[in-house]
């Protein structure tokens, strides 16, 4: 018997996990579209206009992932972007000039960077590389370091040719605009351009798993994985396909290799814990949905809810009461509120 079988069959507060697998679909949708850019990779460019591009690390020394970059020029130039979940940022056609560049991180305004100056137009290079370091305010402790990249040894290896990186660029834009469709045709075309792009594989593997053709996603995230067996997205996305496949086992050893290859990204634990919860593994599930909290409080509040039906089917309602009113606390419009509302009176009346 399957999963979701036993849970049809265990009663009133069991169909809530039935409700949770439900949701999961729109988490699939959200960690598409999350605004990332690309990877920078050396390419050959004319001599004018000019790139700067590189890394920002957090205070604690470890990658920053999507934290904001911002170039300011005495010419009036000001633009943003974000870093991609190896650290990196760019930014092309700067024309010659002198330039200010700094970092700050959305998830804590407490670390921010000193002004970097870089003057292009005087280096032999189009090209110029400008390392970030953000700084703790005076006076304030770090935090716990929600998600810190990884990078293997095939991407820190990796040339992309400029045309598909140019149209990965573009799909990372459409997806983060929810343009869906157009966001698949460019991956489609960057990966036409440079078959081996296994981050343009994963990303659209993700886009399927969105618009729920598994078959196709489970093919990209095979691929990517034959090109780069230790990226943790093409892990995650083909753990969530054999998932939702009901190949319970098999997810559980892709998405335990995503941890080990991310280990700081709350998302993977998030997964892993629903897998565990699925093949009856309640200590592992608690361990992993423990884990995702201890990594991003905030971004993986969902975890709560999970604790909370493992509570439930262990006829423990003081401590799911205790997780559900964490959730709400973390998330207080969450969507489905009034059911989260509804299930605590009932368990406050079988309490």
């Amino acid at each position: 018997m399957n999963f979701i079988s036993r849970v049809r069959e265990s009663g009133t507060f069991h169909s809530n996990l039935r409700s949770a697998i439900c949701n999961l679909q729109l988490f699939f949708l959200a960690a598409t579209v999350f605004p990332r850019v690309l990877i920078p990779q050396a390419t050959k460019v004319s001599p004018v206009p000019y790139v700067i591009y590189g890394t920002v690390r957090l205070p604690d020394g470890s990658l920053a992932r999507r934290v904001a970059v911002r170039v300011t020029g005495t010419t009036g130039l000001d633009r943003q972007t974000f870093t991609d979940d190896t650290g990196r940022y760019e930014f092309r056609e700067l024309p010659r000039g002198r330039y200010s560049l700094s970092a700050s991180n959305p998830n804590d305004p407490d670390q921010v960077s000193d002004y970097a100056e870089v003057e292009v137009g005087r280096a032999y290079t189009a090209r110029i590389l400008a390392h970030i370091y953000l700084r703790l305010r005076p006076g304030k402790t770090a935090k716990e370091v929600a998600s810190s990249p990884v990078i293997s040894a095939k991407e820190a290896a990796q040339r992309v040719p400029k045309q598909a990186l140019k149209a990965f660029s573009q799909g990372i834009r459409f997806s983060h605009e929810g343009k869906l469709d157009r966001a698949e045709e460019n991956f489609t075309r960057a990966l036409n351009l440079f078959p081996d792009y296994f981050q343009a594989l994963s990303e659209r593997g993700s886009l399927r798993i969105a618009a729920g053709r598994m078959p196709e996603a489970s093919e990209d995230f095979a691929h990517a994985l034959e090109i780069d067996p230790e990226y943790g997205p093409a892990l995650r996305g083909s753990g969530i396909c054999k998932f939702q496949s009901g190949k319970y086992s098999d997810a559980m050893r892709d998405l335990e290799k995503a941890v080990a290859a991310e280990p700081n990204v709350a998302r993977d634990f998030i997964f892993l814990g629903l897998v565990y919860a699925a093949l009856d593994q309640r200590e592992q599930a608690r361990g992993a949905y423990e884990r995702a909290l201890i990594l991003d409080p905030k971004g993986a509040a969902r975890a709560h809810f999970h604790l909370a039906n493992l509570y439930i089917l262990e006829s423990r309602p003081v401590e799911a009461l205790d997780q559900l009113d964490a959730y709400l606390s973390a998330v207080p419009d969450a969507p489905d509120r009034e059911k989260i509302l509804a299930l605590q009176s009932q368990l406050r009346r079988k309490h």
